[in-house]
C-alpha cells in the first residue's frame, strides 16, 4: 500500500472552480466556535463576513483579527444581511436547530455543529424548511473528516476487512473542575448529557460503517457529577444486516480515551486516539486474520495527522462544495435525525 496516496486521495476534499469566495457568519464565539473561527480563517474559500455572539467580548475577540469583520450580538441581523450566503452555528445545543431553521427559511446554506438539535422533531422541521428552498444544510459529525476515520473507511468499503461483524466503541475524559456547572450538564440547555454530546459522534460513525439500525438498546447512569443529566452512556445497536455496536460514552473517564474498532470477516480496523487531549496522536490500525484462526495476525499502522482542527477545515470542505454543486452533503441533516432518534430510543429506556 501506498499511505500516502491512500490519504492524499481522501484528505484533499474535491472542489471546483468558482470565482468569488463564499461570504459566511459564525453564530457563536464559545469553545467551538473558537474551533470554527481557525478553520474559516483558514479556508481559501471562504470569507468571515461577521462574528456573532450574546457575549459580544468573545465575538469582539475574534473579529478583531480579521479584517472588515463584523461584530454583532443578536444573529437574527445576519438573516437581513443578503451579502452573508452562509451561516456556522457553533451554539450551545439548544439554539442549533433554531438559528438553522430560520437561517434556511432566510436563503443562507447552514453548517450546524453538532447534534444539530436537542431532539429528532427539531431536525425534522429545520430539514423541511431547507428543502423547498435551494439551500444546503449540513451537520457536522466532524469525526468522519478524522485521518484514520477516512482512511479506515476507504479499506472498509474496498472490502479490506471482509463482512462486518461488530463495532466496539469507547469515548470519554473526566470533565474538569466544576464541570457540572456548565451548559453540558444543565438538560434545559443541553438536550442531555453525555450520550447527546460525545455519544452522538460514536452513534453517527456506527451508522456510517454498519448503515440503518433497527435495535437499540441502552441506558445512562449519573455515576459521579450529580447534576440533572448523564455521565455514563452504554448502548448496543443492531443493524438491518444483524451486525452490532457497542459504544460507551463517559464523562468519568480519568484518562482520556478515543478508541474506535471493526471486526469483519477477514480482519479488523482500529481506530486509536484523536488529536489533542486523547492521548495526543491518531492512528489506525489495519490487521488481517490469519487462514488458521490461531496465528498472529498480519498489522499495518497507518500514523495520522493529530490535528484535530484539521478535520473542521475538511468538513468545510464538503459543505463547500456540496453549495457548489448543488448536491447534499454528507453527513447531512438526515443522519442528524437518524441519530438523535437512536439517543430518544436510549433515553427512553429507563
Amino acid at each position: 500500500w501506498n499511505r500516502i496516496f491512500i490519504l492524499g486521495v481522501e484528505l484533499n476534499p474535491k472542489t471546483v472552480a468558482t470565482t468569488g469566495k463564499l461570504k459566511l457568519a459564525l453564530i457563536g464565539a464559545g469553545g467551538m466556535g473558537r474551533r470554527w473561527f481557525g478553520a474559516l480563517t483558514r479556508s481559501k474559500e471562504c470569507d468571515l463576513a461577521a462574528v456573532v455572539d450574546a457575549d459580544i467580548k468573545k465575538a469582539t475577540a475574534l473579529a478583531r483579527q480579521v479584517n472588515d469583520c463584523e461584530i454583532l450580538s443578536d444573529w437574527r441581523l445576519i438573516l437581513k444581511k443578503p451579502s452573508v450566503q452562509a451561516v456556522v452555528v457553533a451554539t450551545p445545543h439548544k439554539f442549533l436547530a433554531a438559528i438553522s431553521q430560520a437561517a434556511l427559511k432566510a436563503g443562507k446554506h447552514v453548517l450546524c455543529e453538532k447534534p444539530g438539535g436537542v431532539s429528532s422533531y427539531e431536525i425534522k422541521k429545520v430539514m423541511k424548511a431547507a428543502g423547498g428552498r435551494k439551500v444546503i444544510y449540513m451537520v457536522s459529525f466532524n469525526h468522519r473528516f478524522h485521518p484514520a476515520f477516512l482512511l479506515a473507511k476507504k479499506l472498509f468499503d474496498g472490502g479490506k476487512i471482509g463482512k462486518v461483524l461488530f463495532i466496539r466503541a469507547r469515548y470519554g475524559f473526566g470533565g474538569r473542575a466544576g464541570y457540572n456547572k456548565e451548559w453540558r450538564l444543565n438538560k434545559r440547555i443541553s438536550g442531555g448529557g453525555e450520550l447527546i454530546d460525545q455519544g452522538v459522534h460514536m452513534i453517527d460513525a456506527a451508522r456510517w460503517f454498519l448503515g440503518d439500525i433497527k435495535t437499540v438498546k441502552g441506558f445512562c447512569k449519573n455515576l459521579f457529577w450529580k447534576a440533572n443529566v448523564e455521565d455514563n452512556a452504554f448502548v448496543l445497536l443492531e443493524s438491518k444486516n444483524g451486525a452490532v455496536a457497542s459504544i460507551h460514552a463517559s464523562w468519568t473517564n480519568w484518562k482520556p480515551m478515543h478508541n474506535f474498532e471493526i471486526y469483519g470477516t477477514k480482519g479488523y480496523l482500529v481506530i486509536e486516539g484523536l488529536g489533542r487531549k486523547y492521548g495526543g496522536g491518531e492512528k489506525l490500525i489495519w490487521g488481517t486474520r490469519s487462514d488458521n484462526f490461531t496465528d498472529s495476525p498480519r498489522e499495518e499502522i497507518f500514523e495520522c495527522d493529530s490535528n484535530a482542527d484539521a478535520s473542521l477545515e475538511r468538513v468545510l470542505g464538503e459543505f463547500v462544495d456540496a453549495i457548489k454543486k448543488k448536491r447534499k452533503p454528507s453527513p447531512s441533516g438526515h443522519d442528524a435525525y437518524e441519530v438523535l432518534k437512536i439517543v430518544e430510543q436510549v433515553y427512553d429506556q429507563k
